[in-house]
């Protein structure tokens, strides 16, 4: 929980974006609050280390970046994908930053609190993490890895 509005937050502060939503706050509608970040918990680990009861826990979660529907501009790619394909660095410059990457560690007393990866993707209507209630959204997901002290 902590760890995904620890996320937010920043991913808020990020210019271009209207809306983070921290841990299980994810909105019923995003149409109106575009860009917009939404997160999922899809695993943990938690296996034992040396002592009875002390785990080394691992959390992973998604970033799932909305920036726009497919459809918009007629769904010419090649004009709406000059919106969205910048974030992919807006999320690395933020998060490869020595401040904010010391100041998540901290909060969490985390040994390592990381952006493990980001994918620009484009919904298809199936039902993946783009698509969202029956509108396909060109945008980002971006994976987390936080692992305790």
């Amino acid at each position: 929980e902590n760890a995904i509005n620890l996320i937010a937050t920043q991913e808020a502060s990020i210019s271009g974006i209207k809306a983070s939503f921290g841990y299980a706050q994810n909105p019923d509608a995003i149409n109106n609050i575009l860009p917009c970040v939404l997160h999922i918990v899809p695993s943990f680990t938690a296996p034992p280390r040396a002592f009875h009861n002390v785990w080394a826990n691992t959390l992973t979660f998604t970033s799932v970046l909305f920036v726009m529907p497919r459809d918009t501009a007629g769904g010419k790619l090649r004009y709406i994908e000059n919106a969205a394909i910048p974030f992919g660095e807006k999320w690395r410059d933020k998060f490869q930053d020595d401040t904010v990457i010391t100041n998540l560690l901290s909060s969490m007393t985390a040994v390592k609190f990381f952006l493990a990866n980001g994918t620009y993707t484009v919904g298809t209507g199936g039902g993946g993490l783009l698509d969202f209630a029956g509108i396909s959204y060109l945008g980002w997901i971006f994976s987390w890895e936080v692992v305790s002290a």
